[in-house]
This record gives C-alpha cells, structure tokens and sequence, in this order.
C-alpha cells in the first residue's frame, strides 16, 4: 500500500510501480457505498474488441429484416 497526498487542486500521484503495471494514461474511480474509493486502469478500448460477438453465425436474412422493420429497406447499405 502507498499512501499519497491530494492537492488543493483535486490531484493526485499514481505511484511509479503502480504506473508500469497498468501501462496506461487513464485509470477509473469508482465511489463504494462505504466512503472508500476504487481505482483501476480503464480497459483499452481494443482488448474489447469483439467480445460481445456472439459464435452462432448470424442468418443472412436478419439484416436486411431488421432495416425492413426500421423502415428502411436496402437504403442503409
């Protein structure tokens, strides 16, 4: 544990060891109902990649369905 000072600003220091780790430029704070406070890297955007996508193939049809339901038709091609 590292214990560092917040300015009259609102700022802090990320500790050295702390930095190298993470290897990022953004971390994220997070406010716990019990007064304390998380503070973790913020997830590269690109390790996200994909990770909602499903293994099932999609059917073909369901594209051109959706937009026909949105009132679309072919347009959004």
């Amino acid at each position: 544990m590292v214990r560092t000072l917040i300015t009259s600003k609102g700022q802090t220091t990320v500790p050295v060891e702390i930095r190298r780790n993470w290897k990022g430029m953004e971390i994220l704070w997070e406010a716990c109902p019990d007064g304390t406070a998380r503070v973790r890297p913020a997830p590269d955007v690109m390790t996200l990649f994909g990770a909602a996508r499903s293994p099932t193939p999609r059917d073909k049809s369901e594209k051109a369905r959706a937009r026909e339901l949105m009132g679309r038709g072919d347009r959004g091609k």
